[in-house]
């Protein structure tokens, strides 16, 4: 058991986590295996529409369920703060970037 972060963004894409496969030795910490699931989650780069995708995701995640690919025990949410002075700011999942912002004077 060990503790780690990852954001529910990245989590959209099962081909963009490794916290999402199932590939024995060459998975996440912990080496989940199943075969059943790496099938489908190869067939995810081939889907065009984003309704496929919804199938395939909630077949995926019927299957992760059933063979227990992990255990997640909690989750948070990083709190911010902005005042109303600052202007620009750029709304990105996941991070704060901190070009294009102004202070506006007062």
């Amino acid at each position: 058991m060990f503790a780690t972060t990852n954001t529910g963004y990245s989590n959209g894409n099962p081909l963009g986590t490794p916290l999402l496969t199932a590939s024995g030795d060459k998975a996440w910490y912990g080496w989940p295996k199943s075969d059943e699931y790496e099938a489908l989650r190869a067939k995810w780069a081939d889907l065009e529409t984003l309704e496929e995708r919804r199938g395939l995701a909630r077949k995926l995640q019927n299957v992760w369920w059933d063979f227990v690919g992990d255990v997640r025990l909690g989750s948070y949410v990083q709190p911010i703060a902005r005042r109303k002075t600052l202007t620009d700011l750029i709304g990105i999942p996941v991070l704060v970037p901190m070009w294009n912002m102004r202070k506006v004077q007062v």
